[in-house]
Parts: structure tokens; C-alpha cells; sequence
């Protein structure tokens, strides 16, 4: 039965899930996550024959001797950009190679392509959903962690946000996600919330939020410990990260 989903709703994970690209611990999320998902369901279903295609690829040869270091350098030469030197060489451990893998690599890319055009909105695949990313730490130096995707959505952004090891909030209390503005300060707040969450014993977990705030300006995101009944930010800040592009 075909899902009720949009499968232009889905989740930027869908393009990893496809390919075969998640970490395992993503995989384990994003598995459960699609259970319950009709809009990452759509989408899976919709992909279905992109993923066959990579099934039916043609039978191995030899590509040429150059081709491993000139793949290399052009991969370099695109992370670094127009105009700016690398700062970092790429090193890949490379599979031996033959005509199954590179027509596997150009439909990746195919696939990627394609999930773009999905999920940007009104089929325009002029810029990526993908608005930001914030990796989240402790400022303590404590163990918890966390990372937040940040996709365009209409209205808004999307919250994708992941975390680990905190620890169980206590009865009666949660944890507060905030986006902070350049003139946040003691003493003069300038801070949006996103949602709250808790963790179970393990301490993990993974939440889809919501706001209006634009991640390009409220660049900040700041986890807390809070209570119900109080609409400030009160709690020990036990997660913070910056937004990237």
C-alpha cells in the first residue's frame, strides 16, 4: 500500500539511507525514525527504482592507470573551491577499481541530485535544504554531545537534533533547546526556543523541532535544564555550538 507521506516533507537523512551512507548508530535512528515516518517513506518508495538501477550494473573492467589520481585531484581541487588553496590533503584508502563502482558513483550522484529536488520546496533545487548545521558540546568539557541539521522548510527550519550521553533530566524536569542572537548576554536575553526533549537511562536520542528563528542570525543553540511553569531560560547550559553552512 503506498504511503500517505510527501515525499517532499522527508528528512535529508533519506539520501544517506538510500546509499548506504549513515554511520551505524544514524542507521539504527533513521530505521526507527522511517517506521513511523509516512514522508521518509514516501520518499524511500518513490527512490525505489534508483536503487534497483544500482542492482543492475554492468560487469567489471580496468579503467585506465591515471584514473585513481586524477579522481584525487579533482575531488582536492573542488573541496578546496575557486581561487582558494586546500588546506588539508584528502586521504582515501581506495578500493580497486572497475566499471560496477564507478557507475555506482555516478548514480550516487544521481540519487543525491534527485533527493535534492525532492525535498526542496516547490521542486526548485536552486539551493540546498540543508540551511545549517550546529555541532553541539559541552562547555564543562563533560562527556554529553550533540549535532543539529537545520533544513529550509516553508514558514521555517526544521530541527533534526541528535544528542548523547546526558544524563536522565530528573523527575519533573527537561531539557530546553535555544537558538541565541548575536546580542544575547547576562543580563539582556535574546534567545528563541525550538522545543524540549528528554533522554532515557542511555542517554541518547534523537528530536525533530521547529521555528521560525533563521539559523544564520541566531547562530548559537544552547541546550538547558529546565522545569515545567517557567518560560525563561533559568538552567545550566549543557550543550552550545555554533551554526555552520
Amino acid at each position: 500500500m503506498p504511503s500517505e507521506g510527501r515525499a517532499d516533507l522527508a528528512h535529508p537523512e533519506v539520501a544517506g539511507w538510500m546509499l548506504g551512507k549513515l554511520d551505524p548508530a544514524e542507521a539504527e535512528d533513521f530505521r526507527a525514525h522511517l517506521a513511523r515516518c509516512p514522508h521518509c517513506q514516501a520518499a524511500v518508495d518513490e527512490l525505489a527504482p534508483v536503487g534497483h538501477a544500482l542492482r543492475r550494473l554492468p560487469p567489471a573492467v580496468e579503467p585506465p592507470p591515471s584514473l585513481e589520481a586524477r579522481t584525487i585531484a579533482r575531488v582536492q581541487a573542488a573541496a578546496a573551491g575557486p581561487g582558494r588553496p586546500s588546506r588539508a590533503r584528502i586521504r582515501i584508502r581506495w578500493p580497486r577499481w572497475n566499471a560496477r563502482l564507478l557507475a555506482a558513483t555516478a548514480a550516487a550522484a544521481a540519487v543525491i541530485a534527485v533527493v535534492a529536488v525532492v525535498l526542496s520546496q516547490g521542486g526548485t533545487p536552486a539551493r540546498s535544504p540543508v540551511a545549517a548545521v550546529i555541532v553541539l558540546r559541552s562547555p564543562s568539557s563533560g562527556p554529553a554531545t550533540g549535532r543539529a541539521v537545520v533544513t529550509r522548510q516553508a514558514g521555517g527550519w526544521s530541527i533534526r537534533l541528535s544528542v548523547n550521553g546526558l544524563r536522565p533530566p530528573g523527575p519533573g524536569r527537561f531539557y530546553e533547546c535555544w537558538y541565541a542572537g548575536p546580542g544575547n548576554r547576562p543580563g539582556h536575553r535574546e534567545l528563541i526556543t525550538a522545543g524540549t526533549f528528554t533522554v532515557g537511562q542511555d542517554g541518547r536520542g534523537t528530536f525533530t523541532m521547529w521555528s521560525a528563528a533563521d539559523p544564520h542570525i541566531f547562530r548559537t543553540m544552547q541546550i538547558t535544564t529546565e522545569h515545567p511553569g517557567n518560560a525563561r531560560q533559568r538552567g545550566q547550559i549543557i550543550l552550545t555550538g555554533q551554526a555552520r553552512p
